[in-house]
């Protein structure tokens, strides 16, 4: 067989099988090549180990006297760290199901090398109840993907839970049961995988979760382009920070023990303003004031409720006004029979 099938064996063999802590020796290296139908003498093997060298592949070679020479691929591109972090979020990721992140996994571990791969394991703990069920979901991702770089709109089934808690599709058996979406981005926020689009039915754009997308494919039309004002990260801002509802430039007077909530829900450019400090007991307490543009919304007062104590809504009076009979109207339903 040509040199460079030998070669591209040879390199598999030392990339699978050896790292910094496990060595090939010239007969392991020769026996795997005879496995694979490449006779191969040992000087050879060192001219093929050489040429690897010099194409830029990192090997480390160890020779003894009166013992065999041993060989140990050094060129691994990741670190174990930066390994173990894409690890850890491959087992969190609610989108990704039970399954799928194992194979991952899995493939991860082998970049790790054969004598770290053991040690390359989920460190955090995630419920196997909260990972995704549908399975589709990798080739869902990948038909948006190739839909939105080559400008086509795609069609999918979206599922939904009925009462006994089995997923069917919305409006199956009617003429809306396909979906059709000009795909623009994806987004992950909150451990969730969304698709943002151009829904011509509804005549707006719309979020859907992909994990729930089901038989997506790319239509032959072109899609819909995004109209010159929309950005994708202001939308998506809005959308999933206080999701739908008119846009109102809000104060809130908030605690300075919930400062990590506030600048997690608005981000560290958070302009604040009338800052009061004073130490109790050795501990510093205090308040501050931010005004900030959210979209009024039950879940936005569901949030500043969170914080009952902490944080309060200042104005304007018309939110102030609607936040307590948001309020009022919870207590009222919590009360009534």
């Amino acid at each position: 067989m040509p040199t460079k099938d030998r070669l591209l064996v040879l390199l598999q063999t030392l990339q699978e099988k050896s790292d910094d802590q496990t060595w090939l020796t010239t007969a392991d290296l020769r026996k795997a090549l005879e496995q694979e139908g490449h006779e191969c003498s040992i000087r050879t093997l060192r001219r093929d180990v050489q040429s690897l060298k010099n194409c830029g592949y990192k090997v480390d070679v160890e020779e003894f006297e009166g013992a065999s020479t041993r060989y140990a691929y050094a060129g691994r591109e990741w670190k174990m760290s930066e390994l173990q972090i894409l690890v850890d979020a491959v087992a969190a990721a609610q989108f990704i199901p039970q399954k799928k992140s194992e194979q991952l996994i899995q493939r991860l571990s082998v970049m790790a090398g054969p004598s770290h791969d053991e040690e390359l394991r989920p460190q955090i703990l995630v419920s196997e109840h909260v990972k995704a069920k549908n399975h589709q979901m990798i080739y869902t991702v990948e038909a948006i993907r190739k839909a939105i770089d080559r400008n086509k709109k795609i069609t999918f089934r979206y599922l939904q839970y009925d009462g006994q808690k089995k997923q069917h599709p919305k409006h199956a058996g009617t003429a809306d049961e396909w979906y059709v979406l000009s795909p623009y981005a994806t987004v992950w926020n909150n451990d969730r995988y969304y698709l943002v689009g151009w829904s011509d039915k509804r005549g707006k754009v719309v979020t859907f979760r992909i994990d729930r997308m089901q038989d997506a494919k790319q239509l032959p039309q072109k899609r819909v382009p995004a109209s010159e004002n929309f950005d994708v990260h202001d939308y998506t801002d809005k959308v999933f920070r206080m999701y739908s509802g008119p846009e109102e430039e809000v104060t809130l007077r908030c605690s300075l023990e919930i400062m990590d909530q506030v600048i997690d829900r608005f981000g560290d450019g958070v302009e604040v303003n009338n800052l009061e400090l004073k130490t109790e007991k050795g501990k510093k307490t205090g308040a501050f004031t931010i005004t900030v543009p959210v979209n009024l919304s039950n879940t936005f007062y569901a949030w500043v409720f969170t914080f009952v104590g902490q944080m309060k809504i200042q104005g304007p009076e018309y939110v102030r006004r609607e936040y307590a009979g948001y309020l009022e109207k919870a207590i009222d339903e919590a009360l009534g029979e």
